[in-house]
């Protein structure tokens, strides 16, 4: 016959698992109060230089106009993406944007607003002879958008160009 557990049994199985659990919430709560504070709401992101944390506020771009500027920047990365996955093809250089997301960075100047949208992505050897595996370089870059809303359009106000990571880093924290 089996013998029924005991109050005591029962006692140290709960204690046990107790002790196994109660670290990994402990641990929990220590690495939220180590997390940086979140990136105020806008549109992707930009915090425009603030100290601190800033308070939740809504977009200012209509929504109508980020999807548009959505679609803008679209196609012109989807060119950007072609010509590096030649690249890629052919073995040379290249920055993997397939996996990089765009973050926008708005602001406003002289009453319109001005939007920065940036590609980041890590750079790579392409593979010999177009097969095999690429190679990472240990760079990063950054493809820069800049659009101004004009009423109801999008203008762009330069060509998108190429930017080091660490270039870009710099010259946003002077």
């Amino acid at each position: 016959m089996t013998a029924k557990p005991k109050c005591t049994q029962r006692l140290m199985v709960g204690l046990v698992l107790a002790m196994l659990l109660m670290p990994a919430r402990a641990g929990a709560i220590e690495v939220k109060k180590m997390l940086p504070p979140a990136p105020p709401a806008g549109a992707g992101g930009g915090g425009g230089g603030q100290a601190g944390p800033a308070p939740a506020a809504s977009n200012p771009i209509p929504k109508a106009m980020r999807d548009q500027l959505n679609d803008k920047v679209s196609q012109e990365y989807d060119q950007y993406l072609d010509q590096e996955s030649e690249k890629k093809s052919e073995g040379k250089t290249y920055v993997d944007l397939e996996h990089a997301k765009p973050l926008y960075f708005p602001s406003k100047k002289e009453g319109k607003w001005i939007v920065q949208a940036k590609l980041e992505a890590g750079e790579f050897q392409g593979p010999k002879g177009g097969t095999g595996k690429s190679k990472a370089t240990g760079k990063r870059k950054v493809l820069v958008f800049n659009y101004r809303l004009d009423g109801n359009q999008w203008t762009e106000l330069e060509p998108p160009k190429w930017q080091d990571a660490e270039t870009a880093t710099a010259a946003k924290q002077k």
